[in-house]
């Protein structure tokens, strides 16, 4: 029997796995790519802005930051997302790749919540995080721009989001995978 070498390599969210004599492309797992975006956004928790209060912070400009944040642990994952400031763009992203869903249930690990009462401007898309968990009809979110920090935010009910203390109910999410 002849053992080949084998290298593997995440590239682009993509692993490649290359032989002397061939190279082959594997998407990576749902699971894989769920995991790291919850691992990101997990990481960052108590991360915050740069002096405190100034909006400054390491996922983009010195702005409102929760999109950025967000966008950013999808980038973690090899999501090709742009680092959008305004939470709105992320839903009209994932409504233009098949990934946008009008609803406050069915979220996943991974995925991104919106709230407020839909896309259209900074008056109705508010704020932005990222699911870590579900479970017993609730989620756990992980949010940018937070009380000017990277939080924890949950369980929760996401039909009552604003009752559970957050910026506005979720008006919709979009899927981390297509």
């Amino acid at each position: 029997m002849r053992l080949s070498r084998v290298l593997v390599q995440l590239v682009g969210g993509v692993l490649l796995a290359v032989t002397a004599s061939s190279a082959t492309a594997v998407a990576p797992a749902v699971a894989d790519v769920r995991s790291t975006v919850v691992a990101a956004a997990n990481g960052e928790i108590g991360q915050g802005e740069t002096p405190p209060g100034s909006n400054c912070n390491p996922y983009g400009p010195c702005q409102a930051w929760c999109a950025h944040f967000a966008t950013w642990t999808w980038r973690q994952a090899g999501i090709n997302i742009p680092n959008y400031g305004f939470t709105g763009d992320i839903y009209t992203w994932g409504t233009r790749n098949g990934r946008s869903r009008a609803t406050n249930t069915g979220m996943k690990p991974g995925d991104i919540v919106l709230y407020g009462t839909g896309p259209q401007n900074t008056s109705t898309s508010v704020h932005t995080g990222v699911v870590v968990a579900v479970g017993n009809g609730t989620i756990t979110t992980v949010e940018g721009n937070s009380n000017n920090a990277v939080r924890k935010h949950g369980p929760f009910d996401p039909t009552r989001a604003k009752a559970a203390g957050r910026p506005g109910n979720i008006y919709g999410w979009v899927s981390v995978v297509g």
